[in-house]
């Protein structure tokens, strides 16, 4: 053993996949007890089984260190494969581990053991000595079918030859097929040898090569020289493993071509489990025993067909059975602790304000089934609480925080984690556990009274004895098992002597100098910092001012209907007056103008009558005590086109009154304008300051040769008022006659003159 260990432990290897944190460890079977496997499988002391790989503990120990050992249990490949611990073909064991880094960092740790077959099987036959009667006219080239023998190893290590002796005065040769098979190469002659004993030796394919051996009696008789043969050499069928006991399971046939009782055919199986039985004359297979797919997934069943001639021939076929899975596994589920101890279903103890995020267990679900029939989804009846995945079928119980737990509203709940696979019908489970929340400081204080209704508090400041009580605070918090200790703060707007007792007393300490509205903040805080706040207006008034401003409003309501009345009235007539007032004085600004046009024309005329420095200055100092405010306007307004084509409009203003002392009549071809000059300045001279109202149609417009058409097409200026003081009016004066002689001449002599129509504005 020691010297199979040597040669075995250098064949140990490791291959690390850092990215998956799985490893993978190639060893062989047969391995010796406490044989190291992995220095060390986590970086971490906190390393635990997963329920997934419990089975394996029977073979494979973790020490202290987290070294990874085989235990004193022998390893081998066929047993686990038996045991469907691994697959035949591929043996490959899967061990789950979990690390905690911390409460709420953990992972998976996989450790995959790939156990190689060594040839430690040697090929096996079922009977060491068969006997096997032959007839003697059996042709040459006539076959027996040999029942093969069995290596548990696999792979190049199980049977991989058979081999016939002796070779020489022997009338059979070996078919080398993967079922050995005597082929007859010689007639037989029964008076010349009646048996044959012979040598079938089967090799694997070890190094150095492994065999077994089977002695073999060929007794050659005179009769029955037919086998039965079956219809088929291997019989497959499928059956679900929930399949009732003593169904037909399938029928084998076999036929043989002698007659009597040399065709007659009995059947028979080779299954050392019972399972199955035969009716040795029908050929019918039942089932004896309850299938289970978990336990074992297939049978492999050698029959066996015998004729009744003399001597006996058989012939042989194989069954093979796959038992199918159903859906006939529960998941099973496993509630764990954090520290990886078992949950006993008792009450949970958990504070309402246990932040999101921290795990309160861990979750395994297992089921036996296969594919979809094993896997599992797994549900919780509360939103507060989710189920963070881990690994396959493993889960965090964390809480959610949405919405958060509240001790105020319930004090306990139960959850229901209930776990479906996939299968059809699904098969479920559920876990029921309890949780009793725990008070923690969530809530602030609730300001029962005063009620928050912003009602403004009255206090008179003449009956108000000082100190007085404003307000007492009632106060309540609906965490249950927290101290209810309150603390006040306040804040007034304007200031004001106040204090708030620990009790919540609001007091008014003295009388403010003003009275008038203010504004109480006050904010209370429980023993946990959380706070509330409400706001108090508060009125200090003077009760006389109340009594004579109550009497006076219910004595004087008529009173005051009555004036309000009047003075609509008072207000009304203020506004008509004023539009009589701005009328009046836009008129008189009009007349004003009239007046000062006729001032103008006055001066004309008496320049016509060699007397006009006197009379134009005695006219001006006349008009001065007349109104001072009197304006002269003349405007004459040409035509670009042609400079004879000439309008003259004079306007006189006379105090506020303006009129137009012109209507223009451009049909009137022949107009004497020395006579209406004439007229005009004879009125003025003779001290008529006002206009005659038979005169308002009256004026002077100089056609000069316009027609209707160019009239339209002239573009007139508005006119031009120029306001003078009594000390330039002499001068002004001067300049007026000068314009008004060539005015005159122009008009009286149509002399074309050399200044612009801006010149002959006064």
């Amino acid at each position: 053993m020691l010297i199979l260990f040597i040669i075995i432990l250098p064949l140990i290897s490791a291959d690390n996949n850092n990215n998956n944190n799985t490893s993978i460890i190639y060893i062989h079977e047969e391995l010796p007890s406490n044989s190291l496997l992995l220095s060390s499988i986590s970086s971490t002391n906190s390393v635990q089984w997963l329920p997934s790989s419990y089975s394996y503990q029977t073979y494979f120990y973790l020490n202290a260190n987290q070294s990874l050992y085989t235990t004193n249990q022998r390893i081998d490949r066929e047993e686990f494969c038996e045991k469907n611990l691994c697959n035949c073909s591929y043996c490959l064991l899967t061990l789950n581990f979990l690390q905690t880094f911390s409460t709420n960092n953990i992972s998976i740790r996989t450790i995959q053991i790939i156990i190689e077959d060594i040839n430690d099987h040697s090929p096996v036959f079922k009977q060491s000595l068969i006997k096997l009667p032959i007839a003697e006219n059996v042709p040459i080239g006539y076959e027996i079918p040999l029942e093969p023998a069995v290596d548990n190893d696999y792979g190049l290590l199980s049977i991989q030859k058979y081999e016939l002796h002796p070779l020489i005065n022997n009338p059979f040769r070996l078919i080398k097929t993967d079922k050995p098979i005597l082929k007859l190469v010689e007639a037989l002659d029964r008076e010349t040898k009646s048996n044959y004993l012979l040598q079938l030796i089967a090799y694997d394919g070890g190094s150095p090569s492994l065999s077994g051996q089977q002695k073999i009696e060929i007794i050659v008789t005179d009769v029955n020289d037919n086998p039965p043969v079956f219809d088929r050499s291997i019989y497959q069928q499928s059956i679900p493993e929930n399949e009732k006991i003593d169904t037909i399971i399938l029928q084998i046939h076999a036929t043989d071509r002698d007659d009597g009782e040399n065709a007659r055919i009995s059947y028979s199986i080779d299954d050392p489990s019972s399972t199955f039985r035969i009716n040795e004359n029908s050929g019918e297979i039942y089932l004896m025993k309850s299938l289970d797919f978990e336990k074992i997934r297939s049978y492999s069943i050698s029959i066996t067909a015998r004729d009744h001639g003399t001597p006996q021939l058989n012939n042989y076929a194989q069954l093979i059975i796959d038992v199918t899975d159903v859906n006939d596994n529960i998941p099973n589920i496993l509630i764990t602790e954090i520290n990886g101890t078992h949950h006993n279903n008792q009450p949970i103890s958990l504070p309402e304000c246990t932040p999101k995020g921290t795990t309160l267990f861990y979750i395994y679900v297992t089921d036996d089934d296969s594919g979809d029939n094993g896997r599992v989804s797994c549900t919780l009846n509360d939103t507060r609480l989710s189920l963070v995945y881990l690994t396959l079928n493993a889960y965090s119980l964390q809480i959610s925080g949405s919405p958060q737990f509240d001790y105020e509203t319930e004090q306990s709940l139960e959850i229901e984690l209930k776990c479906t696979d996939y299968g059809i019908p699904s098969l479920s489970k559920t876990n029921l556990f309890h949780i009793e929340l725990e008070d923690c400081n969530d809530n602030p204080p609730d300001i029962i009274s005063p009620l928050p209704y912003n009602e403004t508090v009255s206090i008179p400041f003449e009956t108000t004895s000082i100190p007085s009580i404003i307000t007492q605070f009632i106060v309540d918090d609906r965490d249950r098992f927290q101290p209810k200790n309150f603390t006040y703060s306040f804040i007034v707007s304007p200031s004001l002597d106040l204090s708030l007792t620990n009790n919540g007393t609001l007091i008014l300490c003295s009388m403010p100098l003003i009275m008038g509205f203010y504004t109480i903040n006050v904010t209370v805080y429980d023993i946990g910092n959380l706070s509330n706040s409400i706001s108090i207006p508060l009125h200090i008034y003077s009760i006389n001012e109340t009594i004579v401003m109550k009497k006076f409003s219910m004595e004087n309501t008529s009173l005051m209907l009555i004036l309000s009345f009047f003075v609509i009235i008072f207000i009304a007539s203020v506004l008509i007056g004023v539009c009589f007032l701005i009328a009046f004085l836009l008129r008189r600004k009009k007349q004003s103008k009239t007046s000062l046009c006729l001032c103008c024309y006055s001066c004309f005329n008496i320049e016509k009558k060699s007397n006009r420095n006197s009379s134009c200055e005695s006219m001006n100092s006349s008009n001065e005590h007349a109104d001072s405010s009197q304006k002269t306007t003349i405007e004459v307004l040409d035509d670009g086109r042609n400079s004879s084509n000439r309008i003259y409009q004079y306007v006189v203003k006379q105090g506020n009154d303006l009129s137009l002392i012109n209507t223009r009549d451009n049909h009137q071809r022949d107009f004497n304008y020395s006579e209406k000059v004439e007229r005009y300045l004879t009125h003025l001279n003779s001290g008529i300051l006002s206009i005659d109202p038979n005169l308002s149609d009256e004026g002077v417009y100089g056609s000069s040769d316009l027609s209707s058409d160019q009239i339209q097409q002239i573009n007139l200026r508005p006119p031009s008022i120029v306001s003078m003081p009594s000390s330039l009016q002499q001068q002004h004066y001067q300049d007026s006659l000068r314009r008004f002689e060539q005015l005159y001449s122009l008009v009286e002599h149509r002399q074309p003159t050399a200044f612009t129509s801006d010149s002959l504005y006064v």
